[in-house]
């Protein structure tokens, strides 16, 4: 998914309407037809049928975009409009026409078994709005938001842009919808990706216009599915030594999960051979529960790790805090590998704690207290200029965690947009360090695999909120069951 400043896919679609390529008719059709298909490809709505569609109709191009999707249901729809009778545009009249024939003439059967849920479509404002709200406009906005409060079974879906978000700068000058998911037109806007709009955007799909030619010189991404071709097929003939060989040096007394859940999603990533380096004090306990296609070593010390034979290494999960020798034992062996190194956790903070010099070959993945630690300056900055400016001093692939994780190594930048509140709790961040691992050494670039494996965990993570019945929270144990699903590259 490409970003874009409004200015850009206004003038991109005013350019396809001039040369006739296409009416604002004919797109708002093309793009209802893809929202229904994304919605039924949703995680978050696996297993589940929408019994109910509430829409929040403003009277532009947006509410005709909502209320097409709502008419794609074979369920019960609610109008909620600023204005009665609604005063909408010609396209969107259209919309409403064919909406209003349906449930006239009794073409919208209930369906009588399964798990219910209710989605609410905000269709009010899109993404040419600016500044604050008229009253009309945030007295629909405040509606909206309360019936999500009151309705827990529900999912919020924003058309083009969360209704009061400002879509080039990200600011909230006053009531805004908080979408579950926005569903971007032709283009992910910047303001969706500012810090704090994550609250209100949710996960982020786009609908990509291909009658509409924008320029290719955008340098920001969303991550999404695309990503799958930067990990090569493998052959017929593939075997496990060609499949990308795994060392992770992982766990301490009172940590040995971390080293476990690490080296399990890198098996689970498709990684032929994961070997996993731990002291000798927690080698009996991970040597008997931990996955048995994980190889585990016992080490007297960090110097014994060998720095060939595999094609990727992790440091870090659940190290504590090596004594002096230890961690420049450490240091020799991140700086002598040859390939890529996920530095994750207690690695990121050796590091910090001993100044140490990163190799381009690192990939990097802090969170926000890890970051400072590395990158002081990081306290007083926004999280996309954090990722610039250490870009500039240390080269290396930096995967910077969060509700909006950003991935980088200074020449391609991702968002990704997976996951969600159900995945804050331990243990996430040693699975995605595995995972890296596994796709790294499995032939993807340090970005792409970065990238890749944020989005593939994040998605898990949605996939088991499913299973669990829409839980509240997922373990990373869970995630690691729901990963061959989320590395399928079959869900949204």
């Amino acid at each position: 998914m490409q970003v874009y400043p409004c200015k850009v896919i206004r003038e991109a679609e005013n350019a396809c309407f001039m040369k006739g390529c296409t009416t604002s008719a004919a797109l708002m059709d093309y793009v209802i037809d893809r929202m229904r298909e994304a919605v039924e490809r949703m995680p978050e709505l696996a297993g589940r049928r929408i019994t109910r569609v509430s829409v929040y109709a403003g009277k532009g191009n947006n509410a005709g975009d909502a209320l097409g999707l709502a008419a794609r249901f074979p369920c019960s729809v609610q109008v909620n409009t600023v204005c009665a009778p609604p005063q909408f545009s010609a396209e969107t009249a259209q919309q409403f026409a064919k909406l209003k024939h349906r449930q006239v003439a009794g073409a919208v059967p209930e369906q009588a078994s399964g798990e219910g849920c209710t989605l609410i479509i905000d269709g009010i404002l899109g993404s040419g709005a600016r500044g604050p709200l008229s009253p009309e406009y945030r007295k629909l906005v405040k509606e909206l938001n309360r019936e999500r409060d009151n309705t827990p079974d529900s999912l919020v879906l924003s058309v083009d842009i969360p209704t009061g978000l400002q879509a080039d700068t990200g600011e909230l000058p006053g009531e805004v919808v908080k979408a579950d998911v926005t569903v971007a037109i032709g283009c992910v806007k910047p303001g969706m990706l500012a810090d704090g709009a994550e609250d209100y955007v949710g996960r982020l799909l786009c609908i990509p216009l291909p009658q509409v030619e924008l320029p290719q010189t955008a340098r920001q991404h969303v991550a999404e599915p695309s990503l799958f071709a930067a990990l090569p097929r493998r052959a017929y003939s593939c075997f496990k030594n060609r499949a990308g060989r795994v060392h992770i040096v992982a766990g301490s007394v009172g940590y040995v999960g971390a080293a476990q859940l690490c080296a399990e999603a890198a098996v689970t990533a498709g990684a032929g051979l994961v070997a996993l380096y731990c002291p000798e004090a927690v080698y009996p306990i991970l040597a008997a529960r931990v996955a048995p296609e994980v190889m585990v070593h016992p080490v007297r010390s960090y110097a014994e790790v060998p720095v060939t034979g595999a094609q990727a290494l992790v440091v870090g999960p659940g190290i504590g805090a090596p004594d002096a020798a230890e961690a420049a034992a450490l240091y020799r062996l991140v700086q002598g590998f040859n390939g890529p190194v996920v530095l994750d956790a207690d690695g990121l903070n050796t590091a910090a704690r001993c100044a140490w010099r990163i190799p381009p070959h690192c990939i990097l993945t802090p969170h926000a207290g890890e970051m400072r630690r590395l990158f002081p300056q990081a306290a007083e900055l926004s999280r996309a200029e954090t990722v610039r400016q250490f870009l500039q001093i240390i080269p290396c692939t930096l995967l910077y965690k969060g509700a909006r994780s950003i991935i980088s190594d200074g020449v391609q930048t991702f968002y990704n947009s997976t996951g969600g509140p159900y995945m804050a709790n331990g243990g996430q961040g040693d699975v995605l360090s595995g995972v890296i691992a596994a796709l790294a050494a499995q032939g993807c670039s340090p970005v792409h695999a970065a990238a890749l494996g944020a989005y593939a965990c994040g998605l898990a993570g949605a996939i088991a909120a499913a299973h669990a019945g829409y839980a509240r929270a997922v373990s990373a144990s869970q995630l690691i069951s729901t990963l061959p699903r989320a590395l399928s590259g079959t869900a949204v």
